[in-house]
């Protein structure tokens, strides 16, 4: 007997279904994932950026535009009005939130009503928040410094001038200050005036030895009076006044300052300005299809001062802050330690009042009006940009809606090899442990003007689903009032998702899918073995997925904060965030220099209390952060930090096991991965794991431009494994799966990029086999249908049953289709009417210059004979496969639509659509418009017209190149077109 043969028959015994009881596949939990999977509600699909460039909108136009939203799946827009640098193209519109505006504005809520869409709106003309109706009382401010120095010994009247400000930003650009008749700004408040001793040598700052002599200074005749001790002396003036830093790119009549992002009375006056202003058209905006305020990225830039920030400080830190604003400028040295405590400090300060005073101050107005606030709160920060805020705290504390971002095919990383455009993990996390429920993420952002289809787009979205993202908002639609051409006028940057879209009558599909997916991950919970504890460092990051940590693969981890941590519980050996229930079996700590005192007292109450934490030990515990009241804490790193070893984990008592490797301690915890597989190393396979009401998701992504076919291990005990597709929405069973100890393990295939859930129910098993064998180390590529299985190889397979195992001869029918093509191009593009293909090529290898450079849609069609009696097999099904294609098709069998494909593989069932005898295939195919404009800019055509005169290209995204030197993308239909017939095999 065969030994491989042997070998099934021997476990077949083992591994025989179980019969479950309960929970039946049609419990209600069941069905409101499945209904709402197969057809998801409006709010899971995807919203867009609404650019109204210049401010200047056609009202036909956006109602066509928002008409053609609701069409194409999407749910809603956030308008965001900004200016343009381009003025041939780009209108010039009135003043953001004037008359006209608010009318354009009333319109586009009201229309998008009508439809059931959800609008937002952003607090600016452009980013940061703030514009032309801030008084310089609410506007940005600075600190700014004035300096005379002097010689003691006797009394002195000095005249401290007021600090010079410079009429421009580090960036050049001037300053919007508003100044007096006396050559001052209008807003100036006196922050302290400080005497500093010269210092000699090597002689460090003491606060001790500075003065504060504010008493003796008349601010309005700018006088000091002062019996100065004997000594040089540096006398420096510190005063708030406002930065005058701009709104980024605001149109041309909404130019303003940004708002004080750190005074809960400017922010509540900037809100409620622009609440009133739409009061004024729309009424009660609860009545209203608006849903949201939004505030783009906090990008301010120079030193930040509030007047309240001293109070703040000490409140904070138990300390006065003036006499160490020197360190701001650098004006006397201080010891290392001091400075650099000052500094993380100072950085905490500014966190708590922009976490208090910007995010939730704007969400209480907001929620006043029946309004959420929504931001990529305090960022993306670090390490993109310098923000002085924990992410963690704004974005899950701050907000109703946190959203975060990713780019495609624009790489920045960091020293470290940290994607900076990518801000998902930290996002996802934060909406996690504050329980927000909602992970919005700014998408698909781009520099490639037009160059991408949406199966470019997929392994991108696909990667920040597996991190957590569970809202679309495609960055971004542009407005295009009448006349602008194809492809028109956009924002400088995004993926431009609109109606002037090559592709875009056929985007649906794809819509579809990134609500299937968003549907399963906002209404289950995330599951994940480890809780990453990101730092006490203010500002922070959480850097994206395997990247600031890594558990190993197969395992999962939230980000969590010392806010959230200081919260944590203990049940029965597993770390508990009782905000929204999750439960983690390891805490992983980062690596810090010292350790706040709270911190380290919450550690080692959950370490005796059974959790299991690891974790570099801190140099030393933050002595200016002790309380009275707090206990002793000195020997604590020694005692608590212990080396790891396998005895030491088993001999219990409270420890936090310094440097331990992630899967070793797993190991002696005896956790097996939640997610394996043979080479799971390689990161083939990328997961997320969320589970509801007795349901476990798995969200499986092939992140390579293969197919992958593997067993796979899941960490499940008596549950029923189901594939769900988020292209199709079909829910099958899976026909082939066995219980083992460490897990339910099946095989599962996926073709290039392509992504599944695996869903695991409890209830009765339905019949299955448990295995399948060929000659190959990793299962054969193979797929689930409704009626049993399908292998997609010729072979001999070995099937495993609760019968025993029998051997299938798997053979597959595969017919080319063939010869030429006729290809109907539209007229007015440069393309002829017709052309005959003798076989399928890219249109860029076209003698005819009219097809190389075009773009739209042309239409493949051709005649094909199919037999009579094709086979004997009346359960054999028959595919028509495309082979490959860019960028979208829908496709035609006999007159009968069979729909639109995007991603591979590119194949539908055509068994009940094949007529005997002659058969009429079409297939219409869409690219981008990037081949068309680049041989307008080589030939001198105008088929095109927009303002954007280069673009960044895939491999060298750091540059940008003109039209004329961006590559051809190959484009058309490619084939090879087959018709593919199997036997699916039937259940046991």
């Amino acid at each position: 007997m065969n030994t491989k043969f042997e070998y099934i028959l021997i476990l077949a015994g083992l591994f025989a279904g179980l019969i479950l009881p309960g929970f039946g596949q049609n419990s209600p939990e069941y069905e409101k994932f499945q209904s709402g999977f197969q057809t998801p509600p409006s709010y899971a699909y995807p919203n867009v950026y609404h650019w109204w460039l210049g401010g200047h909108v056609d009202s036909l136009r956006l109602k066509e535009e928002i008409h053609a939203f609701k069409e194409a799946g999407v749910s809603g827009f956030t308008i965001f009005e900004i200016g343009s640098r381009d003025t041939v193209l780009v209108g010039t519109g009135p003043e953001f939130l004037g008359e006209e505006s608010l009318k354009t504005i009333q319109f586009a809520v009201e229309e998008a009503g009508k439809l059931g869409l959800e609008v937002g709106l952003n607090t600016a003309s452009s980013w940061n928040a703030g514009g032309n109706w801030l008084t310089p009382e609410h506007a940005a401010k600075s600190i700014y410094q004035s300096k005379v120095n002097l010689s003691g010994g006797k009394n002195l009247k000095v005249t401290i001038p007021f600090p010079e400000i410079p009429e421009t930003d580090p960036r050049g650009r001037k300053r919007m200050i508003e100044f007096g008749a006396d050559g001052k700004p209008v807003y100036a408040a006196e922050i302290a005036l400080l005497a500093i001793p010269e210092f000699s040598g090597e002689s460090l700052a003491d606060t001790s030895q500075i003065r504060d002599i504010s008493e003796f200074f008349n601010p309005e005749t700018e006088i000091l009076d002062w019996e100065a001790p004997e000594g040089e002396w540096k006398i420096i003036r510190y005063v708030c006044s406002n930065s005058g830093e701009n709104l980024i790119l605001p149109s041309k009549y909404s130019a303003g300052p940004i708002v004080d992002h750190y005074d809960a009375e400017a922010t509540a006056f900037h809100f409620n300005y622009i609440i009133d202003r739409l009061q004024s058209v729309l009424g009660d905006l609860r009545q209203t299809a608006l849903k949201s305020l939004y505030m783009a990225s906090y990008e301010a830039r120079g030193f930040t001062w509030t007047p309240t920030l001293p109070e703040i400080f000490k409140a904070i830190n138990g300390y006065e802050v003036k006499k160490l604003l020197p360190i701001l400028f650098e004006e006397a040295e201080f010891s290392a330690e001091t400075t650099a405590n000052f500094r993380a400090d100072f950085q905490r300060t500014l966190s708590e009042l922009m976490i208090q005073n910007f995010y939730m101050k704007s969400k209480e107005v907001c929620h006043a009006h029946g309004l959420k606030n929504n931001s990529e709160a305090g960022g993306p920060g670090l390490p993109l940009h310098n923000v002085p805020v924990e992410p963690l705290k704004a974005l899950g504390k701050g907000l109703d809606i946190p959203r975060g971002e990713f780019w495609i095919n624009h790489g920045r990383y960091n020293e470290e090899g940290m994607d900076i455009l990518r801000v998902v993990k930290e996002v996802s996390s934060a909406a996690h442990i504050y329980g927000l429920g909602i992970v919005e993420m700014e998408a698909f952002t781009s520099f490639q003007h037009w160059q991408e289809g949406p199966f470019e787009m997929k392994p991108i979205g696909d990667r920040a689903f597996a991190e957590g993202m569970n809202k679309v908002v495609v960055h971004g639609s542009t407005h295009n009032p009448e006349g602008t051409g194809f492809p028109g006028i956009v924002y400088h940057a995004g993926t431009h998702y609109n109606d002037k879209r090559v592709w875009w009558p056929k985007i649906r599909p794809f819509n579809e899918y990134l609500a299937r997916i968003s549907f399963i991950l906002q209404e289950a919970d995330f599951k994940a073995d480890f809780l990453y504890y990101y730092g006490d460092t203010i500002p922070n990051y959480g850097g994206h997925k395997q990247g600031r940590f890594s558990p190993g693969a197969g395992y999962d981890y939230e980000l969590v904060n010392s806010e959230i941590l200081l919260g944590l519980e203990v049940q029965d050996g597993e770390i508990v965030n009782p905000r929204n229930g999750a439960k983690f079996r390891v805490l992983a700590m980062a690596d810090e220099y010292e350790i706040h005192p709270e911190v380290l007292i919450k550690l080692k109450e959950l370490a005796e209390n059974g959790a299991v934490i690891m974790g570099p030990k801190p140099y030393e515990i933050a002595q200016r952060k002790i309380k009275p009241g707090m206990p002793n804490m000195e020997g604590w790193l020694d005692d608590l930090w212990q080396p790891f070893n396998s005895q030491n984990f088993e001999s219990g008592g409270p420890a936090i096991y310094n440097n331990a490797d992630p899967s070793e301690l797993l190991e002696s915890m005896d956790l097996v991965p939640d997610f394996d597989y043979e080479d799971k190393g390689f990161y083939k396979l990328d997961y997320t794991h969320y589970q509801k009401e007795g349901l476990d998701f798995y969200f499986v992504v092939n992140t390579r431009e293969e197919w992958v076919s593997r067993s796979v291990t899941f960490r499940q005990q008596g549950k029923v494994p189901e594939i769900w597709d988020p292209v199709s929405g079909q829910v099958v069973a899976a026909s082939v799966y066995e219980q083992k100890e460490q897990g339910i393990v099946l095989p599962l295939t996926l073709a290039p990029y392509e992504s599944k859930f695996v869903v695991f129910r409890p209830g009765s098993e339905r019949d299955h086999f448990a295995q399948v064998l060929g000659a190959g180390f990793h299962p054969p590529k193979m797929g689930f249908l409704q009626e049993g299985l399908a292998i997609w190889e010729e072979g001999i397979f070995f099937l495993q049953d609760a019968e025993g195992a029998r051997e299938i001869h798997n053979s597959l029918l595969q017919t080319e289709l063939d010869g030429a093509w006729e290809v109907f191009f539209p007229q007015g593009w440069g393309a002829p009417e017709k052309a005959v293909f003798p076989e399928l090529t890219s249109w860029t290898d076209s003698e005819v210059e009219g097809i190389r450079y075009f773009s739209g849609t042309a239409l493949y069609e051709k005649q094909f004979v199919h037999a009579m009696y094709p086979t004997d097999h009346p359960e054999a099904r028959t595919y028509l496969d495309l082979g490959d294609l860019s960028h979208v098709a829908e496709v035609w069998l006999n007159g009968e639509r069979l729909g639109i494909t995007w991603t591979k593989p590119y194949r539908f069932d055509v068994t009940d659509q094949l007529l005997p005898g002659i058969n009429t295939l079409k297939v219409e195919v869409a690219n981008t418009w990037s081949n068309r404009i680049t041989g307008d800019a080589l030939t001198g055509a105008n088929y095109t017209q927009t303002h954007i005169g280069e673009t960044n290209i895939k491999g060298i995204s750091h540059i940008r190149v003109p039209w004329e030197e961006a590559p051809l993308i190959p484009s058309g239909l490619f084939g090879p077109v087959t018709l593919r017939t199997l036997l699916p095999i039937a259940l046991p």
